[in-house]
């Protein structure tokens, strides 16, 4: 099946666009040997930019795929183990209870004396 052209290319970036679409290396050598002379290092760069930018755009790709397959990074572990909202200090649930028990103690016999 032959491919669709509908005019043969008339300026350096329908040179370019023909070789970027070319898979073979030999013939997008050829199509660059048969473009005129003087547009020849314009069409030189023009496939040279567009090939950069394949090259930039595959390796954002990779990049991105293995950053995937890492997974996100861990959360950051707390250092300052110091820290605390509030001044005061943390007591044996021995010591709480003591006192709890003292104050119960002491609303039972107010009530009996009542």
């Amino acid at each position: 099946m032959k491919e669709f052209n509908p005019h043969p290319p008339r300026s350096p970036r329908d040179y370019a666009a023909a070789i970027l679409a070319e898979g073979c290396r030999e013939r997008r050598n050829a199509l660059l040997d048969a473009c005129p002379a003087d547009w020849r290092p314009l069409v030189r760069t023009h496939v040279e930019d567009a090939f950069a930018k394949i090259k930039a755009y595959r390796e954002l790709m990779d990049r991105r795929a293995e950053s995937m397959r890492r997974g996100p990074e861990p959360a950051p572990r707390v250092t300052d183990t110091d820290y605390r909202i509030s001044n005061f200090t943390k007591s044996a649930p021995e010591v709480g209870n003591g006192h709890l028990s003292a104050i119960r103690a002491a609303l039972a016999s107010e009530a009996s004396n009542a």
